[in-house]
């Protein structure tokens, strides 16, 4: 048997000759020698496992548009969706037909995120990880999940391009709005997931710090250095607005429409698709990294087509 050990924040520690895994939630996990079936707990978990070992994925708990399978590997986008294994149903009966024999969740190191793993595994029986969101482990997670999984080399690829993305130097200073929805007005919640990514350029996202629905005056009052908007809508509201032109950061050329093909750059579902946008904001060459990211992560090169629609994307809105 091989030995496996996770640190509570996730940063495995991987030692030959065990099975045995201790997660983020603490508790040590005994997993098969031979992980042929792996089921997703939510989206995040599906992006990781998307990108180290498509080939064991059972499928994707949340719906995947055809529009966005046409991003990401053909054999990866012909996986079917299968049950949320977090959610209120018991579908313990389903995971045992499809020969799941490991359950991964992505996300933060919260009482919420522990309990639910624990819950799952007992009511599923099967064994369930907790692995830690946080961005900046991203590569060694990568690499000690590609070791659990049998994938060393796809993932030793991914983390040293993961490792690269994440080296940029804190920039600082700016203030930023992270303006999500259809409407721009909904802003999130600091010190979370969906800021974490102005945090690690040291930039500080500004509002409510338990975040919510504010006004477009509010916005304006703020007067941030950049607005990143998250959905692709608010091109079209921008263009027919004067007061959001009037902004000085989207005047000024720095009201930012995050892409969200195949998955938001920003936005949930918070997994490796976040750092396309710190590169982004780092100031990489956006194209240029989502050529490599795409192949490297998602394993298929953009089309035409795709390229010109991601140049279409990261224009900024005036």
């Amino acid at each position: 048997m091989r030995r496996f050990v996770v640190a509570m924040l996730m940063l495995f520690s991987v030692a030959a000759q065990s099975a045995e895994i201790t997660d983020a939630t603490g508790r040590t996990i005994t997993v098969p020698d031979r992980i042929t079936r792996v089921v997703p707990a939510g989206p995040g978990a599906s992006l990781l496992l998307l990108a180290i070992a498509p080939e064991k994925m059972a499928g994707f708990p949340f719906p995947v548009s055809p529009e966005r399978r046409a991003w990401i590997n053909e054999n990866a986008a012909a996986l079917p969706q299968v049950p949320r294994v977090t959610g209120r149903d018991d579908v313990s009966g389903k995971l045992r037909e499809m020969g799941a024999d490991l359950i991964i969740d992505y996300g933060a190191v919260t009482p919420r995120y522990i309990e639910l793993a624990k819950a799952t595994q007992e009511r599923t029986g099967i064994p369930t990880l907790l692995i830690d969101v946080a961005l900046e482990n991203t590569p060694q997670t990568i690499r000690q999940l590609g070791k659990l999984l049998g994938n060393e080399a796809r993932a030793e690829a991914q983390a040293r391009f993961a490792e690269s993305l994440l080296s940029t130097e804190k920039t600082g200073g700016k203030r930023v709005v992270f303006a999500r929805g259809t409407d721009g007005l909904s802003l999130p919640a600091r010190n979370t997931d969906l800021t974490h990514v102005f945090d690690l350029l040291g930039w500080k996202h500004i509002g409510p710090d338990a975040g919510g629905t504010v006004s477009l005056a509010e916005i304006a009052a703020l007067d941030p250095d950049v607005i990143v908007f998250g959905h692709a809508h608010m091109r079209e509201v921008i263009a027919q607005s004067p007061e959001w032109r009037a902004l000085r950061a989207v005047r000024e050329g720095r009201g930012l429409i995050a892409p969200s093909m195949p998955w938001p750059w920003f936005d949930e579902p918070p997994s490796v698709n976040r750092l396309l946008g710190l590169a982004w904001l780092a100031g990489r060459d956006p194209l240029a990294t989502a050529e490599e990211f795409h192949a490297t992560f998602y394993g298929r090169a953009l089309s035409p087509a795709q390229r010109e629609a991601l140049a279409e994307a990261v224009r900024p809105a005036r």
